[in-house]
């Protein structure tokens, strides 16, 4: 079985990062929608697909954390991005990631509560010939922390501006192996034979977070991904009630089932769901896999608890 071109891609990033807003979910009001699904629409709908050749600063941090089994990433922000992708029930997650043909989970190991910097780096588009007097430092000699923060500005998209300007947050560490911060020790960086003049415009201490990160293995194959899915994220939706059951029969027969915060069946049957892990979960809504009646579903749900 062969990658669906379909499969849903983690925009260009979480990452750092926009929350997804979880697939079939959309509306206000407590609802829930439940699709049946086959292999093919289970690989499209439950995975997020990374590009090999992706150059997005916010896929960038998961595709280090996949490559490297490891990494770090400071935030001002108390909630993580990218958020981690386990079959844990009750938490925020995003969906499990297709990167090069392999299939992957991100776990969110450690987070410290820390002082970090932040600092606005403004760089120029290249105007002087590389063997210039400038005081220069080539870029693959910077720190793994400047070269991030810089990466994506090398060349710079000025605009109509004459500058570009990027953001990066240092801890203790990371500051202490910069050129850049917390002054800057260099008019410019050279980055394949190109100077791009470099200034430091700004720089403020702020109350933030280091996340850690460990990325996890799990399928080689679109067969053992499946088997894996099915081992960690499925649950039997049974033992419901007469106005349960009719809840999941609207759902499934009518594409939607409408409810409201006092239904209490609807609220009952939400717990079910809660109590498991979801393919992808944020604070009010989350696509969960279910087998109902011997036929495997998708449901999407935004449960009455969304709104205590």
């Amino acid at each position: 079985m062969s990658p669906s071109l379909r499969r849903r891609q983690v925009l260009g990033a979480v990452a750092a990062t926009v929350p997804a807003v979880v697939a079939g979910c959309s509306g206000h009001g407590p609802h829930m929608e439940m699709r049946e699904t086959a292999d093919d629409a289970l690989l499209s709908n439950a995975v997020s697909t990374i590009p090999v050749d992706t150059t997005s600063d916010r896929l960038r941090p998961i595709v280090e954390t996949i490559e490297r089994g490891t990494h770090k990433r400071n935030s001002p922000s108390p909630e993580p991005h990218p958020r981690p992708a386990i079959p844990d029930a009750g938490s925020s997650v995003d969906r499990p990631l297709e990167y090069d043909g392999a299939y992957y989970t991100l776990s969110l190991t450690n987070t410290v509560e820390r002082m970090l910097t932040e600092a606005e780096v403004r760089v120029t588009a290249a105007t002087t010939p590389s063997d210039d007097a400038t005081n220069a430092v080539e870029y693959e000699t910077l720190s793994e922390k400047d070269s991030t923060a810089l990466r994506s500005a090398l060349p710079p998209e000025t605009g109509d501006r004459e500058y570009e300007s990027v953001h990066e947050y240092y801890d203790a560490q990371e500051l202490d192996a910069s050129v850049l911060v917390p002054e800057m020790e260099y008019d410019a960086v050279i980055r394949d034979g190109q100077r791009y003049p470099v200034e430091l415009a700004s720089t403020e201490e702020r109350q933030g977070y280091t996340y850690h990160y460990e990325a996890e293995r799990v399928a080689s194959t679109d067969d053992d991904f499946l088997a894996w899915l099915r081992s960690n994220y499925r649950f039997e939706l049974t033992g419901l009630s007469d106005a349960e059951g009719k809840i999941v029969t609207e759902a499934i027969e009518e594409s939607r089932y409408i409810g409201d915060e006092e239904d209490d069946a609807f609220r009952s049957l939400s717990d079910q769901f809660l109590s498991h892990p979801a393919l992808e979960r944020d604070e009010e809504t989350g696509d969960w896999f279910v087998r109902y009646d011997g036929t495997e579903y998708i449901a999407a749900l935004r449960p009455p608890q969304a709104y205590e």
